[in-house]
Protein backbone atom coordinates (compact mmCIF):
# COMPACT_ATOMS: atom_id res chain seq x y z
CA UNK A 1 0.00 0.00 0.00
CA UNK A 2 1.32 3.43 -0.94
CA UNK A 3 1.72 6.17 1.58
CA UNK A 4 -0.61 9.10 1.31
CA UNK A 5 0.81 11.98 -0.68
CA UNK A 6 0.31 15.50 0.59
CA UNK A 7 0.43 17.35 -2.73
CA UNK A 8 -0.50 14.84 -5.41
CA UNK A 9 -3.39 12.46 -6.08
CA UNK A 10 -3.14 9.06 -7.77
CA UNK A 11 -5.24 10.42 -10.64
CA UNK A 12 -2.46 12.83 -11.60
CA UNK A 13 -0.32 9.84 -12.57
CA UNK A 14 -3.00 8.11 -14.64
CA UNK A 15 -2.59 4.40 -15.28
CA UNK A 16 1.06 4.54 -14.18
CA UNK A 17 0.36 5.18 -10.49
CA UNK A 18 0.64 1.54 -9.35
CA UNK A 19 3.93 1.16 -11.21
CA UNK A 20 5.61 4.28 -9.81
CA UNK A 21 8.59 3.72 -7.55
CA UNK A 22 7.53 4.64 -3.97
CA UNK A 23 10.77 6.56 -3.36
CA UNK A 24 10.10 8.64 -6.48
CA UNK A 25 6.65 9.57 -5.15
CA UNK A 26 8.00 10.41 -1.69
CA UNK A 27 10.71 12.65 -3.14
CA UNK A 28 8.29 14.29 -5.58
CA UNK A 29 6.04 15.19 -2.66
CA UNK A 30 9.07 16.53 -0.74
CA UNK A 31 10.10 18.59 -3.77
CA UNK A 32 6.63 20.14 -3.97
CA UNK A 33 6.76 21.02 -0.26
CA UNK A 34 10.19 22.63 -0.62
CA UNK A 35 9.25 24.40 -3.87
CA UNK A 36 6.31 26.11 -2.17
CA UNK A 37 4.15 26.39 -5.29
CA UNK A 38 2.17 24.02 -7.52
CA UNK A 39 4.08 21.36 -9.47
CA UNK A 40 2.13 20.02 -12.47
CA UNK A 41 2.76 16.49 -13.72
CA UNK A 42 3.35 16.59 -17.47
CA UNK A 43 0.61 15.01 -19.57
CA UNK A 44 2.95 14.40 -22.52
CA UNK A 45 3.19 10.85 -23.79
CA UNK A 46 6.08 9.15 -21.96
CA UNK A 47 6.41 11.85 -19.29
CA UNK A 48 5.56 9.38 -16.54
CA UNK A 49 5.95 5.84 -17.74
CA UNK A 50 6.73 4.33 -21.09
CA UNK A 51 7.53 1.07 -22.75
CA UNK A 52 9.65 0.06 -25.70
CA UNK A 53 12.73 -1.86 -26.62
CA UNK A 54 15.89 0.15 -26.96
CA UNK A 55 14.65 2.84 -24.58
CA UNK A 56 16.70 2.60 -21.37
CA UNK A 57 15.10 5.68 -19.87
CA UNK A 58 14.28 5.65 -16.18
CA UNK A 59 10.66 6.14 -17.36
CA UNK A 60 10.66 2.68 -19.01
CA UNK A 61 8.72 0.19 -16.90
CA UNK A 62 9.73 -2.72 -19.15
CA UNK A 63 13.43 -2.16 -18.45
CA UNK A 64 13.29 -1.45 -14.70
CA UNK A 65 10.10 -3.23 -13.61
CA UNK A 66 8.80 0.10 -12.31
CA UNK A 67 8.65 3.75 -13.30
CA UNK A 68 11.65 5.57 -11.79
CA UNK A 69 11.22 8.98 -13.46
CA UNK A 70 8.68 11.73 -13.93
CA UNK A 71 8.55 14.99 -15.85
CA UNK A 72 6.93 17.98 -14.16
CA UNK A 73 6.33 21.68 -14.65
CA UNK A 74 7.04 23.67 -11.48
CA UNK A 75 5.06 26.86 -11.18
CA UNK A 76 6.32 30.11 -9.64
CA UNK A 77 4.37 32.70 -7.72
CA UNK A 78 4.19 35.93 -9.72
CA UNK A 79 2.17 37.74 -7.08
CA UNK A 80 0.24 36.44 -4.07
CA UNK A 81 -2.02 33.65 -5.28
CA UNK A 82 -1.08 34.06 -8.97
CA UNK A 83 1.22 31.49 -10.56
CA UNK A 84 3.12 31.26 -13.82
CA UNK A 85 5.52 28.70 -15.28
CA UNK A 86 9.19 28.32 -14.38
CA UNK A 87 11.16 30.15 -17.09
CA UNK A 88 14.26 31.90 -15.76
CA UNK A 89 17.76 30.68 -15.03
CA UNK A 90 17.32 31.68 -11.41
CA UNK A 91 14.15 29.60 -11.11
CA UNK A 92 15.84 26.63 -12.81
CA UNK A 93 18.83 26.93 -10.47
CA UNK A 94 16.51 26.84 -7.46
CA UNK A 95 14.66 23.79 -8.83
CA UNK A 96 17.97 22.01 -9.47
CA UNK A 97 19.29 22.84 -5.99
CA UNK A 98 16.12 21.61 -4.26
CA UNK A 99 15.95 18.42 -6.34
CA UNK A 100 19.59 17.68 -5.50
CA UNK A 101 19.05 18.39 -1.77
CA UNK A 102 16.01 16.08 -1.71
CA UNK A 103 18.12 13.31 -3.16
CA UNK A 104 16.97 12.74 -6.73
CA UNK A 105 19.68 10.85 -8.58
CA UNK A 106 18.75 12.10 -12.05
CA UNK A 107 17.85 15.74 -12.78
CA UNK A 108 17.18 17.25 -16.17
CA UNK A 109 16.06 20.77 -17.05
CA UNK A 110 14.39 21.46 -20.39
CA UNK A 111 13.90 24.97 -21.76
CA UNK A 112 12.28 23.84 -25.03
CA UNK A 113 9.00 22.61 -23.55
CA UNK A 114 5.56 24.11 -23.11
CA UNK A 115 3.85 25.54 -21.21
CA UNK A 116 7.09 26.39 -19.38
CA UNK A 117 10.43 24.88 -18.49
CA UNK A 118 10.22 21.21 -17.58
CA UNK A 119 12.00 19.35 -14.81
CA UNK A 120 12.85 15.64 -15.15
CA UNK A 121 13.28 13.89 -11.80
CA UNK A 122 14.37 10.30 -11.26
CA UNK A 123 15.65 7.82 -8.70
CA UNK A 124 18.14 5.83 -10.80
CA UNK A 125 20.15 3.23 -8.94
CA UNK A 126 23.56 3.82 -10.53
CA UNK A 127 24.03 7.27 -8.98
CA UNK A 128 24.27 8.43 -5.40
CA UNK A 129 22.25 11.12 -3.71
CA UNK A 130 24.30 14.29 -3.90
CA UNK A 131 25.92 13.22 -7.19
CA UNK A 132 23.02 12.97 -9.63
CA UNK A 133 23.12 12.48 -13.36
CA UNK A 134 22.36 15.96 -14.64
CA UNK A 135 21.68 17.54 -18.01
CA UNK A 136 19.72 20.19 -19.83
CA UNK A 137 18.03 20.43 -23.19
CA UNK A 138 17.89 23.67 -25.15
CA UNK A 139 16.22 23.80 -28.58
CA UNK A 140 16.37 20.02 -28.85
CA UNK A 141 20.08 19.79 -28.01
CA UNK A 142 21.28 18.04 -24.84
CA UNK A 143 23.90 19.97 -22.85
CA UNK A 144 25.41 20.26 -19.41
CA UNK A 145 23.22 21.47 -16.56
CA UNK A 146 25.17 24.73 -16.16
CA UNK A 147 23.93 25.88 -19.56
CA UNK A 148 20.47 26.62 -18.10
CA UNK A 149 21.32 27.81 -14.58
CA UNK A 150 21.59 31.44 -13.50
Amino acid sequence: MRRTLTYFTPEEFGDWYDQLNPELLQKLDAFRAAWGAPVVVSDANGAIGRTGQGDHSQHNVEVWGEVRAIDVFPKVEIEPGVYGWMQTGEERARAYRLAKEIGFTGIGLYTDTAPGNMLHLDVRRDRLSGNPAKWSRISGEYMGINEVLA
